[in-house]
C-alpha cells in the first residue's frame, strides 16, 4: 500500500524502497561509503520550472502592455505565472513563477507532494504530467488559465496560450507559444535538503513484506513495509536531517536490531550500509520425525506429525505453527501434551492447525507451572486433549502456567473435568492450580467438559484471574460449571472483562460467568463499558447468570453499563 508524504522541512525524514548503489553484505560496521550529490537519488523535493515565452504573430515583442482596442497582451517584469499540476511519479506540486524580460522566460522552483514507494527511476521515466496555470499579470489578481499534458524526463512541453479573462477587462486574445521544461537537476531533492541512508539488509526470507522501523532520536519513529527479493535481500533508504548522528538511530528489520555506523549526515550524501542478519532457521517438516523434537526460536513447524513422538518448544522461544497437524495417540506409552511448551513461549498461527495430546491426561497444548504461554497470529488452531484433560493449560492433576491470547482463531475442548483453556481435574482439598488467562484479541472458542468451565478452572481445581479485553469470546461450560470461571466444587481469582464481545454459557446448576456448582467460587467479577457486548447465561436450577453457582457463596459483581450486558 503507497503511503502519501508531505515534504515540508528539513528535519523530516522519509521511507521509501529503492534500488540505489547497493553494495556487498557485511557485518562491518565500517563499509559506509559516502557519495556526494549522485546524479540518480533525485526524490522530487523541489521541482524546478521553466516557462520559455515567445510571441506568436506580426507583433514578437515583449511588452508590458495591453491594448483594450486590439486585446494585445505582452509580458514584463513583475508579471508571474502560478503554476499548479501532477506528476503521476513525483505528486502534485504548485509554486508562483516570475517573468524575466530579459530572458523573456517564467523562471522558479515549485514544490511536491511525493507518494512513496517508489524508486529514482520511477520517479521521473514514463511519467504523465497535467499543468494548469493562471497568468498574474502586474495589478491583476488573476489573468488567464492553459494547461498542459506531456510525459517523460526533462522533456519540453508545447502549447498554446490562447485566451485570458480578466475580472475588469475584456476579453484579452492573444497567442503565445511557450515551452514548459520539468529539470530534474542532479541531486536537487538532497542539495541542501537531505542526505539519504541505503540500506541493503540479507538474510531474510525470500519474497516476504518485512517491516522497517526507524527510531531517529529526533524525527520520531519512521516505519514502513518492504519485499525482500528472492535471495532474501530487502533494499530501502531513510532520508534524514543532515548533522544527523546515524549512531544515534536504532533500525529493526523484520525483529532484528541493525548496527549502525559512527557518522554525522552531510546534506546532499548518499550513505550506502550493508548489513547481514542470521538467517530464519528451515522450517521443520513434522511428517519427517522420527524422534522427539524441540523447536527452537524463530523456527515454523509444519506438516502432519508421522511418528508418535514428543514435540516441545525450548524455553523462551517464538515458534510458528503453519498447517501442522498433531494427532495424538492414546496410550501409556506416550505421557505427553500434543505440544510441550518447556517454559516460556509463544506461539505464532499461520493457515490451519490442529493438535490433539497423547496420553488421556495431557492435554493438546501444556503450559508448565509458573511460565507463560502467548498465542498470536492470524492463523487457526484446534486444540483438545484425549481424554480428561485440557485443550490448552493443564491437565489430569497436573498444575499449569499462564494463558495469553492476542490473536487467532482458537477452538479449545477439555475432556471430562478439564476447562476448554485453563486448568484440569483436581479433588477436593488438593486443588491443581493454572496461572492467569488473558484474551487480548482473536475469535476463541472454548469448552468445558463435565465438571469444568470453558475458560478457567477443572472439577475441584482452581484458577488465578481471568481477564478479556477484547476479540470476540464464546465460552461453554460443561454440566455444573460456568462458562467463564470456576468448574463444580472449584475456584478461580477475579473475572474482568473490559473489551470485546463475550458470550458465556452453563449448561445447569452454575452461572454463565461467576461460580460453578457444589461452592464453586470466583473473585469480584467487573465488567466495564469498554465491552461492546457481553452475553450470560445461566444453567437451569441456577438463580444467577453473572455470580455465585447454585448454593455458593456470594460474589461480588460490578457493571458499568448494563445496557451493553444481556442476563438470560
Amino acid at each position: 500500500m503507497k503511503t502519501k508524504t508531505i515534504f515540508k522541512t528539513l528535519a523530516l525524514a522519509m521511507l521509501m524502497p529503492t534500488m540505489l548503489l547497493t553494495t556487498a553484505c557485511s557485518s562491518d560496521d565500517n563499509d559506509i561509503v559516502n557519495t556526494e550529490n549522485p546524479a540518480n537519488i533525485q526524490k522530487g523535493y523541489a521541482l524546478p520550472v521553466t516557462v520559455n515565452v515567445t510571441r506568436q504573430g506580426d507583433d514578437a515583442t515583449t511588452r508590458a502592455s495591453y491594448n483594450e482596442s486590439t486585446h494585445k497582451l505582452s509580458f514584463t517584469a513583475g508579471d508571474k505565472l502560478f503554476v499548479m499540476g501532477n506528476h503521476t511519479k513525483a505528486g502534485k506540486f504548485a509554486g508562483t513563477l516570475d517573468y524575466d524580460a530579459v530572458s523573456g522566460k517564467f523562471s522558479g522552483t515549485v514544490t511536491t507532494e511525493v507518494e512513496y514507494p517508489g524508486t529514482a527511476d520511477e520517479l521521473f521515466t514514463d511519467a504523465n504530467t497535467t499543468v494548469n496555470a493562471v497568468l498574474l499579470p502586474a495589478g491583476y489578481e488573476s489573468y488567464g488559465f492553459f494547461s498542459i499534458v506531456g510525459s517523460g524526463y526533462e522533456a519540453n512541453f508545447n502549447f498554446d496560450f490562447k485566451k485570458g479573462f480578466a475580472p475588469t477587462k475584456a476579453a484579452a486574445v492573444e497567442q503565445f507559444s511557450l515551452e514548459l521544461t520539468f529539470s530534474y537537476s542532479s541531486g536537487f531533492a538532497l542539495a541542501p535538503m537531505f542526505a539519504l541512508a541505503s540500506f541493503t539488509i540479507s538474510g531474510l526470507t525470500a519474497n516476504k513484506k518485512v517491516e522497517v522501523s526507524f527510531d531517529t532520536n529526533s524525527a520520531g519513529v519512521i516505519s514502513g513495509n518492504v519485499t525482500t527479493s528472492a535471495e532474501g535481500i530487502a533494499t530501502f533508504a531513510l532520508g534524514l536531517a543532515p548533522d544527523y548522528l546515524l549512531e544515534t538511530g536504532t533500525l529493526t528489520v523484520d525483529g532484528n536490531n541493525i548496527a549502525m555506523p559512527t557518522a554525522t549526515t552531510v546534506a546532499g550524501h548518499i550513505y550506502n550500509i550493508s548489513r547481514s542478519v542470521a538467517a530464519a532457521p528451515a522450517a521443520t517438516d513434522l511428517s519427517t520425525l522420527t524422534d522427539d523434537y524441540e523447536a527452537k526460536d524463530g523456527e515454523t513447524l509444519t506438516g502432519t506429525l508421522g511418528s508418535n513422538v514428543k514435540i516441545s518448544i525450548a524455553d523462551g522461544a517464538t515458534v510458528t505453527l503453519k498447517d501442522v497437524n498433531i494427532n495424538g495417540v492414546n496410550t501409556g506409552d506416550y505421557a505427553w501434551a500434543g505440544i510441550t511448551c518447556a517454559g516460556d513461549a509463544t506461539i505464532t498461527l499461520e493457515g490451519t492447525n490442529t493438535v490433539k495430546g497423547f496420553h488421556a491426561f495431557y492435554p493438546g497444548i501444556y503450559v508448565p507451572e509458573g511460565k507463560t504461554l502467548t498465542i498470536e497470529g492470524e492463523g487457526s488452531l484446534n486444540a483438545s486433549g484425549n481424554g480428561p484433560s485440557t485443550g490448552i493449560g493443564g491437565g489430569f492433576y497436573m498444575h499449569c502456567g499462564n494463558i495469553v491470547i492476542n490473536g487467532g482463531n482458537i477452538t479449545a475442548t477439555g475432556g471430562n473435568y478439564n476447562a476448554g483453556i485453563g486448568g484440569g481435574e483436581g479433588e477436593e482439598g488438593d486443588s491443581y492450580r493454572c496461572g492467569s488467562i488473558t484474551i487480548n484479541g482473536g475469535t476463541v472458542t472454548a469448552t468445558g467438559g463435565d465438571g469444568a468451565a470453558g475458560i478457567g478452572c477443572g472439577y475441584y481445581g482452581a484458577s488465578n484471574d481471568i481477564t478479556i479485553t477484547g476479540g470476540t469470546v464464546t465460552a461453554t461450560g460443561g454440566e455444573y460449571a460456568a462458562g467463564i470461571g470456576s468448574g463444580e466444587g472449584g475456584s478461580c481469582g477475579a473475572i474482568n472483562i473490559s473489551g470485546g464481545t463475550v458470550t458465556a454459557t452453563a449448561v445447569k446448576w452454575a452461572a454463565g460467568i461467576g461460580g460453578g456448582n457444589n461452592n464453586g467460587a470466583s473473585g469480584t467479577i467487573t465488567i466495564t463499558s469498554g465491552v461492546t457486548k457481553v452475553t450470560a447465561t445461566k444453567g437451569s436450577n441456577c438463580l444467577n447468570s453473572i455470580g455465585e453457582g447454585d448454593g455458593g457463596t456470594a460474589i461480588t459483581v460490578i457493571i458499568d453499563d448494563y445496557d451493553k450486558v444481556i442476563q438470560n
